[in-house]
């Protein structure tokens, strides 16, 4: 006899109950006039801790007991499944528990560190040109009512730039999606960022920063590099990978305005990660060492590019008249930066920066150049 509490299945209402099982299999309850039921007819949950169990008869009516032993023993006599019973006896093994919730969280691990990055490049480097350019529609917009205002370069410089990065694209293939835009940086200060839909922008901070126009093609070729990898995609789809799973599976279009929406905070708050800046590095030098261009210039920029957030180049900007003192500053600057640097060694959390740190990327650009300009 097993106690618990019947519903009929047709109303809210519940009431105590006796269930039996007879020796041949039958199920019935000893104060309710209802047919009795065959075992093979009635559902029973699986038995999870000490939760109520829960019999449900064909006609929609439902039994719960707390007795889990009792049904534990019917199950045991009349069922024919292995599986009958199989949570419980796996959730009472600790041992199993714990390699379980190990296994979960290696196999989580692995996933997120090697398996969506790799199924981001597949699936990035298989979507049509099309693609990216939906993906970067709009993203210059939301960058501009965020962080940029506009561009205060002198219409001479605009056009002097604009010419060096339509020479820059003689030499690369596809480069029709290629689109370079100035804007004033504000609080972002000097940088450079790579859209999905091809398009570059520059800083006016960053073009600040130095008076020789390969130090800037440089950073183009950088920028390139990343258009031509499709990063900007790739870590779209990383870190939005259950929103387009939902769009793929689901063909819900609305879906990808969320991660439209996202691709700009991406860009500014959290980068590329480190294998993509060695990519657009690796793409930069190759294109400067073929044509020519002598790669000490991306390694100059990058030590400018450090040296302008620092305290120092600050101070000196403040401490300055107003006009031709952003070039020395940042000179002064650099050179303070790797005075530090030799009196400091590398830190641990060099190890586990995000992105490659300065050193390591300027060192691969100190080669000799072939014929490289100066």
């Amino acid at each position: 006899m097993i106690k618990g509490i019947y519903y009929n299945g047709k109303t809210s209402e519940k009431k105590d109950a006796v269930l039996y099982c007879k020796h041949n299999g039958l199920i019935g309850f000893s104060d309710i006039d209802v047919p009795e039921t065959p075992f093979n007819s009635v559902e029973i949950s699986s038995r999870i801790g000490n939760t109520p169990r829960y019999l449900n008869f064909p006609d929609g009516s439902q039994f719960e007991t707390a007795d889990n032993d009792a049904i534990d023993e019917i199950v045991s006599t009349f069922s024919s499944s292995i599986l009958q019973g199989l949570i419980h006896k796996l959730e009472s093994a600790k041992s199993f528990v714990l390699f379980t919730v190990a296994s979960v969280v290696i196999f989580g691990w692995l996933f997120i560190q090697y398996g969506i990055p790799f199924i981001s490049k597949e699936i990035a480097e298989r979507l049509p040109e099309e693609a990216s350019q939906y993906m970067g529609q709009g993203v210059l917009d939301i960058m501009d009512k965020q962080w940029f205002s506009e561009t205060t370069l002198p219409k001479e410089k605009q056009a002097e730039l604009q010419q060096l990065f339509d020479d820059l694209k003689t030499n690369i293939d596809g480069s029709q999606y290629l689109k370079l835009v100035f804007r004033s940086g504000d609080s972002i200060g000097a940088n450079a960022f790579a859209l999905p839909d091809g398009t570059i922008v520059f800083t006016d901070e960053l073009i600040s920063l130095t008076d020789n126009n390969l130090d800037i093609a440089a950073i183009m070729l950088h920028e390139i590099g990343h258009i031509k990898n499709r990063h900007a995609l790739r870590a779209t789809i990383q870190q939005s990978s259950l929103a387009i799973f939902i769009v793929a599976v689901t063909g819900d279009v609305s879906t990808s305005s969320s991660i439209i929406t996202a691709i700009p905070f991406m860009l500014v708050k959290s980068g590329f990660s480190q294998g993509m800046e060695i990519e657009a590095d690796s793409y930069a030098l190759n294109y400067m060492q073929k044509y020519n261009i002598n790669p000490i210039h991306f390694a100059n920029m990058m030590e400018k590019l450090e040296a302008s957030f620092s305290d120092e180049f600050n101070n000196c900007i403040k401490e300055s008249k107003p006009q031709n003192t952003r070039i020395q500053c940042i000179n002064i600057a650099v050179k303070q930066n790797k005075a530090k640097d030799k009196k400091q060694s590398k830190g641990l959390l060099d190890y586990f920066s995000t992105h490659p740190g300065s050193r390591e990327r300027t060192e691969r650009f100190r080669v000799p150049a072939n014929a490289g300009s100066d």
